[in-house]
């Protein structure tokens, strides 16, 4: 986490001091809906879990730099909201757990773009970078019963917990995409992927699985956002 920070810094000074040649330097805000598709590996061959995508949210502030007009770079500050749900068959079992996870966190994306002119003063402009994540809060679900929902245990406190968590709290995650701009509003659809290795060596709360199983978890989230940035050099 360190490292990232002083990168991140290195890069928000380097744009200090370029200041004076940039063509633009944009400082504004972004938000917008997503949709989020967890999938849960692991090596208990009795288990699978049934991905099914979630509906979530981001909003934060966003800062562009254009080098010139051609490419540039921007980075953003932002909390996203992801819900993932999972349908959970263990052998033996002749009922099926729902499983429900939703997670807060802390994102902070950097991405190189290049522009491409078009007519009216648009551009459409292609980007990717890293994105470091990191989560603030999540919570786990579980019903065994799909027709009356019954809770089969709750858990909320441990998710990120250092002994027995299900999931890594940070990570390093990758991100392309595409945006429209046109003169201080841009619309972005972008796609983000992250792995995280699963802590926990069993889901007690929903079905027992076998001892010193560990769980592999891979995010996909596609993102809808729209942003407005003010020209700080007027």
């Amino acid at each position: 986490m360190t490292k990232i920070v002083k990168f991140l810094l290195a890069i928000v000074a380097i744009c200090a001091i370029t200041s004076t040649s940039l063509s633009a330097q944009k400082l504004g805000f972004i938000a917008g809906p997503s949709l989020n598709n967890g999938n849960i590996l692991t090596a208990d061959s009795k288990a699978s879990f049934l991905s099914i995508p979630g509906g979530g949210g981001h909003a934060g502030m966003m800062f562009e730099y254009d080098v010139n007009n051609r490419w540039g770079f921007d980075f953003y500050v932002m909390y996203e909201l992801r819900t993932m749900r999972w349908n959970l068959d263990y052998q033996g079992v002749d009922t099926t757990t729902i499983f429900k996870r939703q997670v807060g966190y802390f994102n902070v994306p950097f991405h190189f773009y290049v522009n491409f002119p078009l007519k009216n003063d648009m551009r459409l402009s292609l980007f990717g970078g890293p994105v470091f994540t990191c989560g603030l809060h999540g919570t786990d679900w579980a019903w065994l019963d799909t027709d009356t929902r019954r809770p089969v245990t709750y858990a909320q406190s441990k998710i990120f917990d250092k002994d027995d968590g299900r999931i890594v709290r940070c990570e390093i995650a990758a991100e392309v995409g595409l945006a429209l701009k046109w003169n201080n509003w841009q619309g972005r659809i972008g796609y983000q992927y992250s792995f995280n290795n699963s802590t926990a060596k069993s889901y007690l709360y929903t079905l027992p699985m076998a001892s010193k199983t560990i769980n592999y978890l891979t995010q996909g989230t596609l993102k809808l956002s729209v942003a407005y940035l003010f020209d700080l050099r007027k």
